[in-house]
């Protein structure tokens, strides 16, 4: 990890008062009046094939959008990940395509990855849990369903995907290699597919859940933002009319 990464992680940390991991980055970010402190919008909304992308606007505002149609853990990472954008590559508008979003080549996108697993998931917390699992033979061949249990409990304790934990163990354990061999071995000892087997609703998006919706904050800061626009006389209300209608503004 280089300086750079390990230097934007602590600075996170620092701004958004993260002592040791954040978990739900969404409910840490709602409960610190981002928008008035970062001059940070944040939206979650269907963007098709993107995870997510970052974008900015004039007088320092930033723009994040994360695609509620993932998983939970999913959106989570997204998130820390366009943080990493904002941190390390301020100023530079970017969007991350879902097909190369982890094993991208690209350095800009290694350093967001870098910083997103560090800030959710810190090493000195991953060795601590990786020799737990070790001490208590959960990657022995006939500890399957033992070890698929220990990974889900540090999926929700963290809010990451189960496939970011587990290849993180894998790693680790020198067995990336074997990532679908031991999934299918998984999967064989539980019975079912993971998502079946645990909480369906943080492995698979349920738009009747809050955290698979859109959020409203961004779209109220900014109808206030286009109604001073119009107060100031720099736009037309016909102007307005058409910003609030491109952008949902009254309709979310």
């Amino acid at each position: 990890m280089t300086q750079s990464v390990i230097g934007a992680v602590n600075n996170a940390r620092e701004l958004f008062q993260i002592e040791d991991f954040p978990g739900n980055l969404f409910s840490l970010l709602e409960s610190q009046r981002y928008i008035e402190r970062f001059s940070l919008l944040l939206f979650r909304e269907d963007i098709s094939k993107l995870s997510g992308f970052i974008g900015y606007g004039e007088n320092g505002l930033s723009l994040i959008c994360i695609n509620y149609k993932r998983p939970i853990g999913h959106q989570n990472f997204t998130l820390a990940h366009e943080l990493g954008h904002w941190l390390l590559h301020n100023g530079q508008s970017i969007s991350d395509n879902v097909t190369n979003y982890t094993w991208s080549k690209d350095t800009k996108e290694q350093e967001a990855n870098m910083f997103a697993g560090e800030l959710l998931y810190p090493e000195k917390l991953f060795v601590q849990d990786y020799f737990e699992a070790v001490e208590k033979g959960f990657l022995q061949a006939d500890k399957r369903e033992e070890l698929a249990v220990y990974i889900d409990k540090l999926c929700h304790k963290y809010c990451l995907s189960f496939d970011a934990v587990f290849r993180k163990i894998l790693y680790r354990s020198r067995q990336a290699a074997q990532y679908k061999q031991i999934k299918g071995q998984i999967e064989k000892a539980i019975g079912c597919r993971i998502s079946e087997y645990f909480e369906k609703d943080f492995y698979i998006p349920n738009e009747a859940l809050p955290e698979y919706q859109v959020l409203r904050d961004a779209y109220i800061e900014l109808e206030k933002r286009v109604n001073k626009l119009i107060e100031s006389g720099k736009i037309s209300k016909a102007t307005a009319e058409a910003i609030k209608y491109r952008n949902g503004i009254g309709v979310v």
